[in-house]
């Protein structure tokens, strides 16, 4: 159930639409491949990542393939959870909106 608190790392539309897309997907993604997709920097993803990463959203795992760094990014559950509850919030102030509006 919604908590009707906007999770604040959410409200940025960057990271937003970063936890859609890692949301999204139940395997992994590779960070070069997260960065192409969504047209971010890597400094600019990383940025985001670590903001993330801090509160439990995201998991990094990075590793060696091939003698060749790769970083692949998941969501968590509690990620998805906060993603969840991010939009049910969202779709409660619009269909308040939308009420207000029809009376």
């Amino acid at each position: 159930m919604s908590s009707g608190v906007v999770h604040p790392l959410l409200t940025d539309r960057t990271r937003l639409v970063l936890m859609a897309a890692l949301a999204a997907r139940q395997e992994p993604i590779e960070f070069t491949v997260l960065s192409d997709s969504l047209h971010l920097s890597k400094g600019n993803l990383s940025s985001h990542l670590r903001k993330l990463e801090e509160q439990n959203l995201v998991v990094l795992v990075k590793e060696f393939v091939e003698r060749k760094p790769r970083t692949t990014v998941t969501c968590t559950a509690e990620g998805r959870r906060c993603l969840a509850d991010y939009l049910k919030d969202i779709e409660q102030m619009l269909r308040g909106v939308k009420d207000a509006g029809s009376t």
